[in-house]
């Protein structure tokens, strides 16, 4: 029987049983080999489960990432959230994402299957801004891939969507470094309908932003388990900028990506 994992009192590293993804994409997507994803698609494996560190709280050699280093040249841990770590029969470790424990919240969206009804197969690219450094390093890109991507600043990345009749959606980014690595096909940007304008100001929005948006189709970030997102809601941005939290409930999940940034 699988063993209840309480998020809330993982104080020290444990060991805990982990029921896996059925779906052996979702587990290609955290960037493990098709062959081991394969095998462990559906199974229950143990996971070393690390709990959340505050920054300065620990001495941390030079190449343990993310670290502080202070005046005195001391190397201190940098915040870390909960960790859960998975070793193979070959002895590699693994990183699982945290939305795989059995106590992460769960999103309000409709389910998206990760299917999609193309006819033949093609290949497009698109934008999306990624979520925080922690949701790529916990799908198996390492660091030296991730800092060197928000470094720049855009926090914007470039993918390529592979879409073939009736498999899943594989989503591809290259790194600056030349790697390839997998993102998880649910992470791509959303079209939506946002509700009437008496909804978006019950949630805080300005009645003029309220009034000029209500019941568009807008292009929304969001990516189910990430730490930048809450599982309630969607993000929208106006003309000026401005982003506007709205809660997913309210909304109709019109498609997935941005139709307007498809380059052939």
């Amino acid at each position: 029987m699988q063993a209840c994992l309480n998020l809330a009192r993982v104080l020290v590293s444990e060991n805990r049983e982990l029921l896996l993804p059925k779906e052996s994409y979702r587990i290609e997507e955290a960037n493990l080999p098709t062959d081991l994803a394969l095998s462990l698609a559906g199974k229950t494996v143990e996971v070393r489960i690390e709990p959340t560190e505050a920054a300065g709280t620990r001495l941390v050699g030079r190449d343990d990432y993310p670290q502080l280093i202070y005046p005195d040249g001391s190397r201190w841990n940098d915040w870390r959230p909960l960790r859960a770590f998975f070793t193979d029969t070959d002895g590699h470790e693994w990183r699982f994402p945290r939305r795989w424990l059995p106590d992460w919240p769960v999103s309000s969206e409709a389910s998206l299957a990760g299917f999609e009804d193309v006819a033949s197969e093609f290949v497009f690219r698109e934008t999306m801004n990624p979520p925080n450094e922690w949701d790529l390093w916990e799908i198996n890109v390492p660091w030296g891939d991730v800092w060197p991507a928000y470094r720049r600043g855009s926090h914007v990345f470039e993918i390529e969507v592979h879409l073939s009749p009736r498999e899943p959606a594989k989503i591809f980014w290259h790194s600056q470094k030349g790697a390839l690595w997998r993102i998880p096909h649910d992470w791509r940007r959303r079209r939506v309908k946002l509700p009437e304008a008496r909804v978006l100001v019950s949630q805080g929005i300005p009645g003029d932003v309220a009034e000029e948006y209500a019941g568009k189709i807008v292009s929304v970030n969001y990516h189910p388990g990430s730490l930048c997102c809450l599982p309630e809601q969607y993000r929208f941005r106006d003309d000026a900028g401005n982003r506007w939290p709205v809660r997913i409930r309210d909304c109709i999940l019109v498609g997935l990506g941005d139709a307007n940034e498809h380059v052939a």
